[in-house]
């Protein structure tokens, strides 16, 4: 899989979805970095929007003391925010980066982005732009390796 052609390819579909006001997010720790890179894209679009990243821990249900609830930093308010995430699987982590994006303000909409989405939702969020559906086991785990990270681009499932 080519992780730089399927975020072009994504790219593009956030251009052609006509969202205005566009704030990206990325959802740490590689999420960021995939937001980083579709931010780039956007720009040699000439598409108008603000990139920020989520600490979603705090607002984790299964996590303890996780440190205390933080703003973003650009304010969500009345724009069309796109979360962007490597893997989709439980939706966990996207709810309680949901929490963090409405905590920080009323966004217009919310919407997800990810460059893989392994299935096997627990709760009822769907990314509206994805990368590629890898169908899994629970028992399997999929690993998306960056350069940024890792040094190298990869998606691995084990």
């Amino acid at each position: 899989m080519d992780i730089n052609k399927t975020l072009y390819r994504v790219s593009k579909e956030i251009i052609e979805s006509e969202i205005t006001n566009p704030l990206l997010i990325g959802i740490p720790r590689r999420g960021d970095h995939l937001a980083k890179r579709i931010s780039n894209n956007l720009v040699e679009e000439n598409y108008s929007h603000d990139l920020d990243t989520v600490n979603y821990k705090p607002f984790r249900d299964d996590l303890t003391s996780e440190g205390d609830k933080t703003f973003l930093i650009v304010n969500p308010q009345d724009r069309d925010v796109i979360l962007i995430d490597d893997v989709v699987y439980t939706g966990r982590t996207l709810r309680a980066s949901i929490e963090a994006v409405i905590y920080s303000g009323r966004a217009k909409s919310i919407s997800v982005a990810c460059l893989i989405d392994r299935g096997h939702r627990e709760l009822p969020i769907s990314p509206r732009f994805v990368g590629k559906n890898i169908p899994t086991n629970e028992s399997e785990y999929v690993s998306v390796y960056l350069n940024e990270l890792d040094d190298k681009d990869e998606v691995e499932v084990s």
